[in-house]
């Protein structure tokens, strides 16, 4: 039976009740069942799906050696970077490559909890107020399911206790990265603001830095992966994201070469090193000096893979507009200020879409 042949079913209703509504995920799923072919709740309609025409080659990620953040060349890489591509890796960057695995190892640990167990942080119900699993993106919205389950971890070191609750097989390993990724965050962050003739000072850290989140990603086998997809297409709507990607799963990550035209560059993982992407939040700040980049996730009939990205952002109340030290020459905002809680509101409201959130508030 062909992908089109397939027709919404009493069938597709239990699967989107299992893994939605019994809290299973998809992790549960593919655990339950022996799948030869992809149910239908995770068909993606054509134009969604990733082939292999849309890659394109001979344009590789820039790979930047920050063992020496004072080197002016560090700063020119990450600032030409972030103004083009939107989205560079970063290696020698002071984490130990055991530490890296070690974060990697905890997260599939997670998920090779009995599914009773993962059940427990399910949001909505989570036993912890600051962790907490879902599946997909927007379970309760998309009309098609995403390939993937996430844990979600909200790091307030400020708050005691905030991670009392966490599940202990990845506890400690899940603090440990967010004390190792927030400097590396704040050093990129005071470049690519520096680089602005601008600082990073109490009238704006906020905004720029104000808080920070991890997943836990988790995309399982999939029996038609060329129909699916793991994560869709968007771009993020923080400041700038922090990916470790586990080692070995090649073709998993791409990023939109440009902002018009489909056309998309592989990501590979690579030992020891992180990714590091724009986010919207920064395009905006800096009135598009620098790129929030599109990406997305495709999946893997041969083995299951976890990323595990660090989310650096503004406090829910912070207002997102240019900065004033963008406007200095007379330029003109190119979008309007929002209170960032409406922006994520407008984010979680709908499926993946590429980069609509942004373009939904920019001035004509």
């Amino acid at each position: 039976m062909s992908p089109t042949d397939r027709t919404a079913s009493s069938d597709d209703i239990e699967v989107r009740d299992y893994v939605v509504n019994q809290r299973n995920g998809v992790k549960g799923l593919v655990d339950f069942l022996t799948l030869t072919t992809l149910p239908s709740p995770y068909i993606q309609p054509p134009q969604e799906r990733f082939t292999s025409d849309k890659i394109l080659l001979g344009s590789p990620v820039p790979v930047i050696d920050v063992s020496n953040w004072n080197d002016p060349n560090v700063a020119r890489e990450i600032c030409h970077a972030a103004t083009t591509l939107g989205l560079f890796q970063i290696v020698n960057h002071g984490i130990a490559p055991e530490e890296l695995k070690g974060i990697i190892a905890a997260a599939r640990g997670f998920f090779e909890l009995p599914v009773e167990e993962r059940r427990r942080y399910w949001r909505g119900s989570s036993v912890s107020e600051t962790a907490w699993l879902t599946t997909s993106f927007n379970p309760y919205k998309e009309s098609v399911l995403e390939w993937r389950d996430f844990l979600k971890f909200e790091y307030l070191p400020q708050q005691h206790n905030f991670a009392i609750t966490w599940p202990l097989v990845c506890k400690e390993q899940v603090i440990d990265h967010f004390k190792k990724i927030k400097p590396i965050t704040e050093k990129i962050l005071n470049i690519l603001i520096n680089n602005l003739n601008a600082i990073i000072d109490e009238s704006n850290k906020e905004t720029l830095m104000g808080t920070m989140r991890m997943n836990f990603n988790y995309y399982p086998k999939c029996p038609e992966p060329s129909l699916a997809i793991g994560t869709g297409r968007h771009s993020d709507i923080n400041t700038l994201t922090l990916l470790l990607q586990e080692d070995g799963v090649l073709g998993s990550l791409y990023a939109r070469a440009t902002e018009d035209g489909d056309k998309w560059i592989h990501v590979p993982p690579m030992p020891g090193a992180i990714v590091v992407n724009i986010g919207d939040v920064l395009q905006i700040l800096t009135n598009d000096r620098y790129r929030s980049v599109e990406h997305c996730v495709v999946v893997n009939k041969c083995c299951s893979r976890v990323s595990i990205p660090g989310f650096c952002g503004p406090v829910h109340d912070s207002v997102i507009e240019p900065l004033p030290e963008m406007l200095e020459n007379n330029e003109m905002a190119r979008y309007r200020k929002i209170v960032y809680s409406d922006y994520l509101k407008g984010f979680f409201e709908r499926p993946h879409d590429g980069k609509k959130t942004i373009e939904s508030i920019k001035l004509p």
